[in-house]
């Protein structure tokens, strides 16, 4: 059996199996099982904040109705954002990104946090741009990764801040994308997981770029996965995904 890396671990949304995605009772948690990441996606409001919601509309996981930047950040906190997950967490909020950033500043344990720029649908003008200056605001530019299927936002991302982390969102199946990961000067690939394999990751590793899948809820894939030499898996189950990692005795 070939040796097994020892992949990172990150929450995507949060702790989203059992927790409404995307709210801090979903990071709260996540963070309390031990992930080394954590996942989140952001929007603006109406009146420019930057708020933490996967969807362009709030009809899915909020009691709102409509666009997220047709609404100001007064009126975003006064949804609910966790009753439609479960009526137990009723009075979850949508968090900002501020808030967010406070909560890895403070963990006691380096954690590493992906967001992404959620600007592929609705044009946001210079939401990547917005979310690093934020994350500088922190002091925690070393320990963010942004990502987006927005890949002009995050070649302006970039070219703008030169020394921000990218990671390229992507659900086909690439031939090299190494070398698109190199040409963006990105420092890593986040394929749909079926859509990677062993060569990609080792000539991605090659070529100084690491490999970060989405969305891995099944054993068997994280396994497959760590043998290929994955960097980091993201997942709805960190619960399920750690406790496989360290029952794993090559891990």
């Amino acid at each position: 059996m070939p040796k097994l890396t020892r992949p990172q671990i990150w929450a995507h949304r949060g702790f989203s199996h059992s927790y409404p995605e995307n709210t801090m009772a979903s990071f709260h948690a996540a963070l309390s099982l031990g992930v080394d990441g954590l996942e989140l996606d952001v929007h603006l409001s109406r009146d420019g904040h930057l708020v933490v919601i996967h969807d362009e509309r709030l009809d899915r996981t909020t009691t709102g109705t409509g666009l997220v930047v047709d609404h100001t950040l007064a009126e975003l906190k006064q949804l609910d954002a966790g009753s439609k997950f479960a009526a137990r967490f009723a009075g979850e909020r949508i968090p900002t990104l501020d808030e967010v950033l406070v909560l890895v500043s403070q963990s006691s344990r380096p954690i590493t946090l992906n967001i992404e720029i959620k600007s592929g649908i609705l044009p946001y003008p210079n939401l990547e741009c917005l979310a690093y200056e934020a994350v500088s605001r922190y002091g925690l530019l070393q320990r963010v990764i942004f990502s987006s299927f927005n890949h002009f936002a995050m070649r302006n991302l970039k070219q703008t801040y030169h020394g921000s982390r990218i990671g390229l969102l992507y659900t086909a199946g690439l031939v090299d994308p190494w070398r698109y990961a190199q040409f963006l000067e990105a420092e890593a690939l986040h394929p749909l997981f079926y859509s990677v394999d062993k060569s990609i990751i080792d000539d991605a590793h090659r070529a100084g770029v690491a490999v970060h899948a989405y969305t891995i809820d099944d054993v068997d894939d994280m396994v497959r996965l760590a043998a290929d030499g994955i960097d980091a898996i993201i997942t709805n189950r960190p619960d399920v995904m750690l406790q496989a990692r360290n029952n794993h005795e090559s891990l």
